[in-house]
C-alpha cells in the first residue's frame, strides 16, 4: 500500500477513536515481519506514528497474534486495513475491513467493508 493511502486509513482510525472517546488502539503492522506497536492513544496515530513496512499479503499471523493476546479484550473488534491483495483470512471475532475505493477482497467477507478514497 502506498504511504498516502496508509496515512488516510490511519487518520480514519484516529478520527473515529477520538470521536468515540476510545482511549487507546492496538496497532499491528503486517509486512515480511509482524510489527506490533502496542496500544497507542489516537492522537499518536494521527500525529507521530511511524509506519513499519508497506503491508503484506499474508495477514493471518497478525490476526492470530491479536486473537491470542492476553492483553487484548476478548470482545475487542479488529479493523483490517488492506488493499485487497491478501490471502483468505480466518477471523473468529467481530471485525471489519477498510479497503481503497475500487478494490475488493479475494473472498466473501463476513465483516463489514468500509471504503476509503
Amino acid at each position: 500500500m502506498d504511504r498516502i493511502l496508509l496515512a488516510k486509513a490511519l487518520g480514519a482510525i484516529a478520527g473515529y477513536s477520538l470521536a468515540r472517546d476510545i482511549p487507546a488502539v492496538r496497532v499491528v503492522f503486517c509486512d515480511a515481519a509482524t510489527y506490533d506497536q502496542g496500544y497507542l492513544p489516537p492522537e499518536a496515530i494521527a500525529d507521530r506514528l511511524q509506519v513499519k513496512g508497506r503491508g503484506g499479503t499474508v495477514l493471518q499471523p497478525e490476526i492470530n497474534l491479536l486473537e491470542a493476546a492476553t492483553d487484548f479484550p476478548d470482545d475487542g473488534p479488529l479493523l483490517i486495513i488492506t488493499d485487497g491483495y491478501c490471502d483468505r483470512l480466518h477471523i473468529r471475532r467481530e471485525h471489519a475491513f477498510l479497503l481503497p475505493e475500487g478494490h475488493h477482497l479475494p473472498f466473501a467477507p463476513r465483516g463489514e467493508v468500509f471504503r476509503i478514497r
